[in-house]
Parts: C-alpha cells; structure tokens; sequence
C-alpha cells in the first residue's frame, strides 16, 4: 500500500504537517494551528513556518471537485457534478494571516511569503499563480516552492526572537483563546446574515465530511448557497 493510501483520510492539515516533517530540514521551525490577536481580531493561521528565507504562511484547504478562481476575485467556486458552491479567495484569506503576522512579530510584510495548499480530490480549472498548489505527499510543488525562496531574509536572532513569539502564541492558544476566535468569526461575519440568492437567513453549520465552519442558506434544499467562514 503506498504512503498516500495510508494517510488518505487525514484531513489536510494533518497531511501537511505529516509532508512537513517528511520534507523539511532543520533550517525550517514548523507551528501548526496558531491564533493571534490584533487589534480585538484574532486570526487562525494554520501553519507557520520560519527559516532565514522568510516566513512561510500556509494556508490549507480541503476540497473536491473543480475549482476556479482568480487572484484578484473575492471569491472563488467549487463544483461537484454541476453543483456549484462559493467560497472565499483563500489568498485574500491568506493575505490577512501574512499582515498579522508582520505586525505580531514586527517584521517588514515582504518577509513573509503566502503559500495555499489545496488537499483532496480537486482539479484546478483555472491557470493559478505559482503560491497556490495541488497538495499531495510526492508531487514535489509543497516543498519546490519552499526551497525555491532563497533570499536570505532573517538573521538567526531575528528566527529565534520570532520562534520564541510563535511559541508564545501557540501556548496562549489553548480553549479560551479557540472560543474568542468562534465567537469572533460570528461577529465578523454577522453582517453576512442574508443570503445574496433569495434572501433567506443564513446560519452557521458544520461540514459531515470535514468538520469546518461554514454559513448556509436557511432555505436547503430549495437554495443550496453556502460560504465559506
């Protein structure tokens, strides 16, 4: 049985870090799952990565079907067997993790570099810059666009003053610090409580198959409109 196989139904933050520590060396600091506040707005980052080339912002994403989006549109679309769902640009979603990051760790934004990871069974149907890339464990794309950045950016005290940060964050990431966030997300996302499609209410529901987060329209079956939180 080969090593996909094996770990195919891990979802895909699990897949990433299992490829991390698989293909990463010592010269890189891997932090999975951080949340940070900024200004009474947290952010959950779903790894960072620190090396002297930069900052690496990951952002993962688990989806099938086709997939097209643009670097500039607000929102991209998934479609399975004709069914279309709307979801948000993961590199504007991405955007925002690299800019706290730069103010938290108090590094310049061109530092940090935006990675988008996507997981499961999709086809992209749509040309994507070279940031956003089809995961899978021997496809070389998560660890060619790693060790093609090779400006170094980071001195070994500026890495160590950043892992030390990270590692604070991490350690203050415990239940409350995952409630804020929930509770912050409902709040950003408030004003988005009528759905664009027929104008039904749209509620918080959780995915069976992945277990994220996500608004859908309180008229299903009849508007099948979602987005992504």
């Amino acid at each position: 049985m080969s090593l996909d196989a094996i770990i195919k139904g891990f979802g895909g933050e699990l897949k990433t870090r299992f490829i991390n520590w698989l293909f990463l060396g010592e010269q890189y600091r891997v932090f999975n799952n951080i949340i940070i506040e900024i200004n009474h707005v947290s952010t959950q980052i779903d790894h960072v990565i620190v090396s002297k080339y930069g900052i690496f912002s990951v952002e993962t994403k688990d989806k099938t079907g086709w997939i097209y989006g643009s670097e500039r549109e607000p929102e991209w679309t998934q479609s399975i067997y004709g069914h279309k769902q709307r979801f948000q640009n993961p590199l504007r979603q991405n955007f925002r993790h690299t800019k706290s990051l730069s103010e938290l760790l108090n590094i310049d934004h061109d530092k940090i570099h935006s990675l988008v990871i996507f997981w499961g069974d999709c086809v992209f149907k749509t040309d994507m810059p070279e940031n956003v890339i089809k995961g899978g464990l021997f496809n070389g794309r998560f660890k060619g666009f790693i060790f093609s950045k090779r400006d170094i950016l980071l001195s070994q005290d500026e890495i160590d003053r950043i892992c030390i940060r990270l590692t604070e964050a991490k350690n203050n990431a415990g239940l409350l610090s995952g409630w804020h966030h929930s509770q912050n997300l409902k709040a950003r996302y408030a004003s988005d409580s009528k759905c664009p499609k027929c104008g039904s209410s749209l509620v918080q529901r959780n995915s069976k198959t992945t277990g994220k987060t996500f608004l859908g329209c309180s008229n299903y079956p009849r508007c099948n409109f979602i987005k992504d939180i």
